[in-house]
C-alpha cells in the first residue's frame, strides 16, 4: 500500500501564516487591549487559544477520510442544520456593527455563516459530482439545487452580511462553471442575484456610503471613508521594508478594526511593501497547491471540494488586501490565518484539514486496484520464472 504522505509546500505556507498571524494580532492590538481591558496581551492569549483550536482541527480532519461527507444524507442534513442555525441567529444572535451575525457565549464567538459557508461547497460538490448529468436541464435538474442555494443565501443576505454572501456566490459560481452545468445557466443564476445586492446596497446607509466613497475617492475622510484613508496612510509609511515589528503608529486608536479586518494594513506599515508581497504569494502558494490536490483527487467529489475549498481560502485574501489597499469597496471580511477571530480560524483549520485529507487519499490505491497490482505482479513473476526456465 502506497504511504500516506503530507502536502508539504502546502502545510509549510500555512504554518507560516497561522505564526505570522499571531505575531500580527498582537502587534496590533497591543494597545487597545491594554486601554480597554488592562492586559496587552488580552487578544493575542485569545488568538493563542483559537489559533491552537485551528492546529487540532487540522490534524483531526486531515485524518478523517472526506469522502465520507459525501454518504448518503450528510449534505443535507448539512445543509438543514446550517439554515436552522442562519435563522435562529437572525431571531436570537447578538448585534454588533449594526449586524446581527454572531452567537456570543462569554468570551466565545460563533458566525454560522462561517459554516453555512462549508456546508455549501460540501453539498455542491456532492452534487456536482454525482448529477453531472441531470444539471444541465434547468427545471428537473438544476432548479431544486438552486432554490436551496437561496434558502442558504437569503439569511446571511438579512443579517445584513452582503460580503459573505457574495463570497459564497463566487465560490459556488466557480464549482458550477466546472462542472457540467451549462455556462448559460451559471451566468443567467448570477445575474439574477444583481439586482437584490444592488438593492441592498442602497437600502443599507453603511454600505451605500462605502461604495459611495470608494467611487468618489475618499470624499468624506472623516466619515465613512475615514477608515480606509487611515488604512493607506498606513501602507503608505511602511514603504518599500517597513518601519519594523511593533512601531506602527496607525494602531494607536488612527486605524479601527486594525487587527481584525485591516490587520493586512498593520502588515504593509510594519513589514512594508515586501511583506505584504510575501503574504500575498504565500496565497498564491495555497491557491497552486489547492489546484494540484484537485487534479490529483481520487474521485470527482474530492476535485469539486478542493476546488472550493481553495477558493474559499484565496478568494477571501484577495479580496481583503483589496479592501485595504482600496482596490475593491469595505466588505468587512477578514484576512484568513492573520486577521483575530475565534469561528474564522476554526474553519480555516477545518477547511486546511480537509484539503490536507484529499492530498494524501490521491498517493492511496483503491482496494480493487491494490488486488489488480498485486495480479500483475503474479503474472509478471510467473512469466520471469517460465522464461527463465
Amino acid at each position: 500500500m502506497a504511504k500516506r504522505k503530507n502536502d508539504g509546500i502546502l502545510v509549510g505556507a500555512v504554518t507560516v501564516l497561522l505564526a505570522f498571524g499571531m505575531i500580527m494580532v498582537f502587534s496590533a492590538s497591543a494597545a487597545v487591549a491594554n486601554e480597554n481591558y488592562g492586559s496587552p496581551l488580552y487578544f493575542f492569549v485569545k488568538q493563542i487559544l483559537w489559533g491552537f483550536v485551528c492546529f487540532i482541527a487540522i490534524f483531526v480532519f486531515s485524518r478523517y477520510d472526506y469522502n465520507n461527507f459525501a454518504k448518503k444524507g450528510f449534505p443535507i442534513a448539512g445543509v438543514i442544520i446550517a439554515i436552522a442555525l442562519l435563522i435562529a441567529v437572525l431571531m436570537w444572535g447578538n448585534v454588533i456593527n449594526n449586524a446581527r451575525r454572531w452567537f456570543v457565549f462569554g468570551f466565545i464567538s460563533f458566525q454560522p455563516s462561517e459554516m453555512a459557508k462549508l456546508i455549501a461547497i460540501i453539498y455542491f460538490a456532492d452534487i456536482f459530482s454525482r448529477k453531472s448529468g441531470q444539471l444541465r436541464d434547468w427545471k428537473q435538474g438544476l432548479l431544486p439545487h438552486a432554490i436551496i442555494f437561496l434558502l442558504i443565501l437569503i439569511p446571511i443576505y438579512l443579517e445584513p452580511d452582503l460580503s459573505t454572501t457574495l463570497m459564497i456566490v463566487l465560490i459556488i459560481s466557480t464549482m458550477a462553471f466546472l462542472s457540467n452545468i451549462r455556462f448559460k445557466h451559471v451566468l443567467a443564476s448570477t445575474i439574477l442575484l444583481v439586482p437584490a445586492i444592488l438593492l441592498k446596497a442602497s437600502l443599507t446607509s453603511v454600505q451605500n456610503s462605502r461604495i459611495s466613497d470608494w467611487i468618489t475617492n475618499l470624499s468624506n475622510p472623516l466619515g465613512s471613508s475615514y477608515q480606509i484613508r487611515q488604512s493607506l496612510i498606513g501602507l503608505g509609511r511602511g514603504g518599500i521594508a517597513g518601519t519594523g515589528l511593533g512601531a506602527s503608529k496607525q494602531k494607536y486608536h488612527f486605524l479601527p478594526e486594525s487587527h481584525t479586518d485591516f490587520v493586512f494594513s498593520i502588515i504593509g506599515e510594519e513589514f512594508g511593501f515586501i511583506g505584504t508581497t510575501i503574504i500575498l504569494i504565500l496565497f498564491l502558494v495555497i491557491l497552486w497547491r489547492g489546484i494540484a490536490i484537485a487534479r490529483r483527487a481520487k474521485n470527482p467529489f474530492g476535485q469539486f471540494l478542493a476546488v472550493g475549498l481553495t477558493m474559499s481560502l484565496v478568494l477571501y485574501a484577495l479580496i481583503n488586501a483589496g479592501v485595504v489597499t482600496m482596490l475593491l469597496p469595505t466588505t468587512g471580511l477578514p484576512m484568513p490565518f492573520l486577521s483575530y477571530g475565534g469561528s474564522s480560524l476554526l474553519f480555516v483549520g477545518v477547511t486546511v484539514g480537509i484539503l490536507i485529507n484529499i492530498s494524501k487519499q490521491a498517493h492511496l490505491k483503491s482496494f480493487e486496484e491494490r488486488i489488480a497490482d498485486i495480479r500483475e505482479k503474479q503474472h509478471d513473476l510467473r512469466h520471469t520464472l517460465i522464461m527463465s526456465k
